[in-house]
């Protein structure tokens, strides 16, 4: 047998004791986690959600990027859930993709489809639990960063797609409307094919709508513009099954047009201003021709009153 000097022999002895130790010291941990994992699960399947979210939210810190964790993590996220505290369980699935490569799927879904709940969120949308609630309603700014982590977390995934068209809603919420139009706009030009492509354009064209019709008076600025996209929207996506509220939408914008400018009209020939009331006249029927033609006694007003829109400019 070859001599083995006493320091070398006191290294080998040394590996081989920690070689032995090693398997020890990690069943001793594993059994330590799998305890305390049992033990928040008990606490939660009790009634007691606070407390197990303490032990489970312990779990995650000390045995950090192993599946004792991710499922700990999992358990955070429903328990935040469950308490009404939104933005904890985004975080705890925002540290599973983060922290945990093989639950990035599961958990930029579930991301999702969290923020798509809040956007529609109301007090009678949410489950009834006994559980004391945080406040129900996420502003709309907390949603727009939410979404925002969505589409950094994966850009070109479906997910990170979808959660695009959803930024512009959130905007729009925390009255963003510029930036929400914008946000639309991109989508429609980027994923032109995509299913959501025609809900982003219809969307720009609502949000016209929307402000038009919350105008205090009728402002043809306003109008116009709704009219314009609208149109575009028509145009653009004549598949949609939204083509028929848009022109539904259209038809009321127009309708509005033609009410203020036959009122006009009305107005300068009730003062004996037969010269201005023609100018109006003439609008009428070079923008609702069909209209003008449906109506007999307003097409024999406008023949009647044609010469003298020749000889006057438009009244303002």
């Amino acid at each position: 047998m070859p001599f083995i000097s006493s320091p070398v022999r006191a290294g080998l002895l040394y590996f081989l004791v920690l070689g032995a130790l090693l398997p020890v010291q990690a069943r001793d941990a594993d059994e330590s986690v799998r305890r305390l994992y049992s033990r928040a699960q008990k606490l939660m399947s009790e009634g007691e959600a606070e407390e197990a979210l303490e032990r489970f939210l312990n779990v995650v810190k000390h045995y950090p990027r192993t599946e004792w964790s991710a499922l700990s993590l999992w358990e955070v996220y429903r328990i935040n859930i469950h308490l009404g505290d939104d933005e904890s369980a985004f975080e705890a699935l925002n540290r599973l993709i983060v922290e945990q490569p093989g639950n990035f799927e599961k958990a930029h879904a579930a991301q999702l489809q969290l923020v798509q709940r809040l956007l529609g969120s109301g007090k009678e949308s949410r489950r009834t639990l006994e559980v004391a609630r945080k406040s129900q309603i996420t502003p709309p700014e907390i949603l727009v960063e939410m979404l925002k982590t969505v589409i950094k977390n994966g850009p070109q995934s479906e997910v990170g797609i979808q959660a695009h068209y959803y930024l512009a809603i959130a905007q729009e919420k925390a009255g963003e409307k510029k930036v929400a139009i914008a946000t639309h706009e991109d989508f429609t030009e980027t994923y032109p094919k995509h299913e959501l492509a025609d809900d982003a354009g219809y969307q720009v064209a609502y949000i016209a709508y929307k402000d038009w019709k919350t105008m205090r008076s009728n402002s043809p600025h306003q109008r116009e513009g709704a009219a314009i996209s609208l149109a575009w929207f028509i145009a653009r996506f004549p598949e949609s099954d939204k083509v028929a509220q848009a022109r539904s939408c259209l038809s009321e914008v127009r309708a509005s047009e033609m009410r203020e400018l036959l009122g006009l009209a009305r107005y300068y020939e009730g003062r004996g201003n037969e010269k201005a009331a023609a100018v109006y006249y003439e609008q009428l029927a070079e923008r609702f021709p069909e209209a003008v033609v449906a109506d007999k006694t307003l097409a024999d007003k406008i023949l009647k009153t044609q010469p003298a829109a020749e000889t006057v400019g438009p009244v303002r």
